[in-house]
C-alpha cells in the first residue's frame, strides 16, 4: 500500500512519517497537488479545507483523503495537529470510506469539477449580472444579482453558507441554488435533488469551481452531478462536528 502525502506546511510531517512507517505503508511527499495522486492508495492532506479542495481540482479518480487540519476550520478534514496519530492508523487498518458528490460544469466543451460549489459571478466587482435559471429545462427565475452560488450539500457551508443559505446535511444529497445580493426583497434559495440539471444564462460572466479554477463562459452554465465523486476515510464525527464548527464560525 502506498500513500500521497500532500502538505501546505511541514510542522508536522516527520510524524506523519512516523505513523506511516509503524503501519507499513510507503509514502511520496508532495508540495503541490497533481493528477499524478490518482495513483495512489490513499492520500493524507496536511492543511486545511483550501489544500483538500486544490488536490480535489487535479483529480478525477479520486483515492481516499484522510485531512489533517492545520487551518481554522476543517469542515473537511478528519483531525488536528493533536489527535491525527490514533484516527489515521485506525482510518489505514479499518479503510471505511464515504462518497460525497461533486459538481461538474460543462462550458463549450469545457469541464470544470467542484466539491463544494460552482459560483456564476458578474467579471466586474459590484456590477448586477441578469441571470436566468433553469432547472431541468424549467425557468425557476429571471433576478439582477452579483451572482449565483449553485453548491453541493457538502459546499452549503463554504460560500453559499457566507451568502445566506441553508446548512444542509452532509449525508442529504442535493444542490442548493444561492444568490448573491439579489436585488429583490425576499428572494430564497433553493434546494433540489442531487440529479437535476441547472442552467444558468448570464451577461458577460465569469464561473469560479470551488474558489480554485476559473473560465469564462461563451454560453449557458450547465450544472449537474459528475460521475467522478470525492472521497473520503469515513469520519464518524462529520455529522456532529459540523454543528460545533459551524456555531463556531458564526
Amino acid at each position: 500500500m502506498k500513500a500521497a502525502v500532500v502538505y501546505k506546511t511541514d510542522g508536522i510531517i516527520e510524524k506523519v512519517k512516523d505513523v506511516l512507517n509503524q503501519i507499513g505503508v510507503s509514502y511520496t511527499l508532495f508540495t503541490q497537488p497533481t493528477p499524478d495522486l490518482e495513483g495512489y492508495d490513499f492520500i493524507v492532506s496536511i492543511g486545511g479545507d483550501g489544500t483538500i479542495l486544490r488536490i480535489l481540482q487535479k483529480l478525477r479518480h479520486c483515492p481516499p483523503i484522510f485531512g489533517i487540519n492545520m487551518g481554522r476550520v476543517g469542515l473537511l478534514t478528519h483531525s488536528n495537529p493533536e489527535n491525527f496519530q490514533e484516527r489515521l492508523k485506525k482510518a489505514v487498518e479499518e479503510f471505511e470510506i464515504e462518497i460525497f458528490p461533486r459538481l461538474k460544469c460543462n462550458m463549450g466543451g469545457r469541464e470544470i469539477l467542484a466539491l463544494n460549489e460552482i459560483a456564476v459571478v458578474s467579471k466586474q466587482p459590484a456590477k448586477l449580472i441578469h441571470v436566468e435559471i433553469r432547472v431541468d429545462d424549467i425557468l425557476a427565475d429571471r433576478i439582477r444579482c452579483d451572482g449565483i452560488i449553485i453548491s453541493t450539500q457538502i459546499g452549503s457551508t463554504g460560500y453559499a453558507f457566507s451568502a445566506g443559505g441553508p446548512v444542509v446535511d452532509p449525508y442529504l444529497d442535493c444542490i442548493t441554488i444561492v444568490p448573491l445580493a439579489p436585488f429583490r426583497y425576499g428572494w430564497k434559495p433553493f434546494i433540489v435533488n442531487i440529479e437535476r440539471k441547472i442552467e444558468v444564462e448570464a451577461d458577460n460572466p465569469l464561473v469560479i469551481a470551488d474558489g480554485q479554477t476559473s473560465a469564462e463562459p461563451k454560453d449557458t452554465v450547465r450544472v449537474e452531478k459528475s460521475e467522478f465523486p470525492a472521497v473520503f476515510f469515513k469520519n464518524d464525527e462529520r455529522f456532529r462536528e459540523l454543528f460545533i464548527k459551524v456555531k463556531n464560525i458564526c
